[in-house]
């Protein structure tokens, strides 16, 4: 149970560092970028020691559900990118929110709804 208090409170944490670091001025996005690669780190370790319980009764959707976290990691990072280098569109911010609620649905149904409703 703690190293899923530990990937939930890591991604409540990157999604906010991340709505920050994408709504502030292109030159202070630079250590929020750096701190949610911090935070991806953590998340990634975390989330591969709970895929070892998840993957024995749903391999298919713990398999979806990597992809998607490792794509909102990489969707992240463009997006931080782009606002480096002057290119960014507001949109962005909301394409990677609704990616990071379809991510944590999956989550949830794969942890069976824990630690909320257990």
């Amino acid at each position: 149970m703690l190293w899923l208090w530990i990937h939930l409170i890591t991604w409540i944490v990157l999604a906010i560092v991340v709505i920050i670091g994408l709504t502030v001025k292109a030159d202070r996005a630079t250590p929020w970028a750096m701190t949610a690669r911090v935070l991806y780190l953590v998340a990634i370790i975390s989330g591969v020691i709970l895929l070892w319980g998840t993957w024995q009764y749903n391999p298919i959707l713990s398999t979806i559900k990597v992809i998607l976290a490792l794509g909102l990691i990489a969707f992240i990072e463009i997006a931080f990118a782009r606002k480096s280098a002057g290119k960014f569109q507001i949109s962005l911010v909301w394409w990677a929110g609704i990616f990071c609620l379809l991510v944590g649905i999956v989550g949830l149904i794969l942890s069976q709804g824990r630690p909320f409703l257990h």
